[in-house]
């Protein structure tokens, strides 16, 4: 009986690797929350037995890992990488990766508790993250001691900044104008309507982000000028 030939080319569907256990995984935490994220159900959204799954990943702690690096690789280090290279400065590096850090968080706001706590020590695309930062900010003259509270620095901020798109742009709103609020409605007036103003100045760059929240680049941008200025005080001459 003749023997029947493998078909050649790629198969039909998609080989399983970490890279696909991530994406879908991350969708399934999306939908649902990691809570309920099983190993069963990432399996069976892949298609795939238990066994196989655990072919590639030890346990759901190391699928975390997974969700932690595909959303950490997708943060810009182009400018980062150009500052070592000597062709950018500290101020457009650092500019460049919050704002796409922010960004890319502010597109799976549920996810920021997640990896806000998770260590980074198995997940390499987030190490290359940090050691990349790490590389540029030191060639830009900050001294060895400074480093990591820069990006420690950097990285709260932009985890709220994050935060903040996704929140109700009523959020700081009193129910009624009583003397326990007028202060605070007094101030969030006069807030927004200089925002206003601010956002409609094309001389601010805008990021292509889906803002819940129309009142969160402003201070956003505020801050981020605050923690640059902050930094490149640090600069040894």
């Amino acid at each position: 009986m003749e023997r029947q030939k493998r078909r050649v080319g790629r198969p039909a569907k998609p080989v399983l690797g970490r890279e696909i256990i991530a994406q879908q995984a991350l969708e399934l935490v999306v939908a649902d929350g990691l809570d309920r994220l099983t190993m069963n159900q990432l399996a069976k959204k892949l298609g795939v037995t238990v066994s196989a799954l655990y072919n590639h990943v030890d346990n759901k702690a190391d699928v975390v890992l997974l969700i932690q690096d595909a959303l950490v690789s997708q943060v810009s280090l182009d400018v980062m990488l150009k500052l070592i290279a000597r062709e950018a400065t500290l101020e457009e590096a650092l500019s460049d990766w919050a704002r796409s850090y922010r960004a890319v968080f502010a597109e799976y706001p549920s996810l920021i508790p997640l990896i806000a706590v998770t260590p980074v020590s198995d997940a390499p695309q987030t190490l290359r993250m940090y050691n990349t930062v790490a590389q540029a900010v030191l060639s830009a003259g900050i001294p060895d001691e400074h480093v990591m509270r820069v990006i420690i620095a950097f990285e709260s901020f932009l985890f709220g900044s994050a935060l903040d798109i996704n929140a109700p742009p009523t959020i700081f709103d009193a129910r009624d104008s009583s003397i326990e609020s007028a202060w605070l409605q007094r101030v969030v007036s006069a807030s927004m309507t200089q925002q206003q103003v601010e956002q409609a100045d094309a001389s601010h760059p805008k990021d292509p982000i889906d803002m819940q929240n129309f009142y969160a680049d402003v201070p956003f941008r505020f801050g981020l000028d605050a923690l640059i200025r902050q930094t490149l005080t640090l600069v040894e001459p």
